[in-house]
């Protein structure tokens, strides 16, 4: 085996990197397209570097023929840059419209990143998939069919994560902060039994919600998804298994309730009117309050229909 030291990486090389498995490697796809919850068969058909759109730019944007249709995926790589104001939203808008004008009848926002970029934090920063680069390191590990060409990617992969640990930073935004301050207070006055975790500083992309309400076993969490204008109660692992979780729940769902997927997860959700977490918090209230009095709702609905 041949030895191999890479002194420097950037983002570019990983998303190179990942559009050659992409356009070579048939195992990877179907492995990272199960990973964001693709599972029916699929094959790429397109594959985009950097397309440039009225909203912004996609690092790579695939196309995937599968038997349920064209789905899109929109990727967006960080190492250890912050993301950009509005980024994850302009992802979604991307998505939205892309399903609106009839390019694909799915698409999915992806993030990757080394695991340190989330903060520790059980949050997709907006984007419907978060696939850290650890996971895809640990799929080359163990790609014995690639032969010795998987090692130089081991390598960067490595060290990209390395620069990840070295590099990042949160960078707190103090806009933010006084929202997520504000939320806390409104939570502790109306509805203690959520038990939100009093907030430290935050980014700009913080925008899950997440509570902590006792009762809760294992692998549920109750979440207020800001940006998208959702509560859910995530049940972890689910979603390959959905079919099943709707035959339990759909028969004991409250109005306005519905079982999704999202992610690895099935999810109870109520939709409740999206929030800018830059505007002024007033202008925000009604809308926090709604979002509070979902998770209220959903916690005492679960607490009845069980696990």
């Amino acid at each position: 085996m041949v030895g191999i030291a890479v002194s420097g990486v950037v983002e570019r090389d990983i998303d190179f990197l990942l559009v050659e498995e992409f356009a070579a490697s048939r195992q990877f796809v179907e492995w990272f397209l199960q990973r964001i919850g693709i599972v029916e068969q699929s094959e790429v058909v397109a594959i985009a570097h950097s397309a440039t759109t009225a909203t912004g730019e996609t690092d790579i944007e695939l196309t995937i023929s599968t038997t349920r249709g064209i789905v899109m995926v929109l990727l967006e790589n960080k190492i250890d840059a912050n993301l950009q104001p509005r980024q994850a939203e302009r992802y979604r808008e991307r998505a939205v419209r892309y399903v609106k004008e009839g390019q694909c009848s799915r698409c999915a926002t992806v993030l990757v990143a080394p695991q340190v970029y989330f903060a520790g934090e059980p949050q997709t920063l907006g984007f419907d998939h978060v696939p850290p680069y650890e996971d895809i390191l640990d799929w080359f590990d163990h790609a014995e069919e690639l032969g010795e060409r998987r090692q130089p990617k081991i390598a960067l992969l490595r060290r990209a994560i390395d620069r990840g640990s070295a590099g990042w930073k949160l960078v707190p935004d103090e806009t933010v902060t006084e929202f997520w301050r504000r939320y806390w207070e409104l939570t502790r006055a109306l509805a203690p039994e959520l038990r939100m975790p009093r907030p430290e500083v935050k980014p700009a992309n913080s925008t899950f919600v997440y509570f902590r309400p006792g009762g809760l076993p294992r692998g549920v969490t109750l979440v207020h998804k800001l940006t998208y204008g959702y509560v859910d109660l995530q049940l972890a692992g689910k979603a390959a298994t959905i079919d099943d979780v709707k035959a339990k729940y759909d028969p004991l769902l409250q109005p306005g309730m519905s079982v999704e997927a999202a992610s690895k997860s099935a999810v109870i959700r109520l939709t409740v009117p999206p929030i800018d977490i830059r505007a002024p918090f007033l202008d925000s209230e009604g809308a926090v309050r709604e979002g509070i009095w979902a998770a209220k709702l959903i916690n005492v609905w679960f607490q009845r229909a069980g696990p």
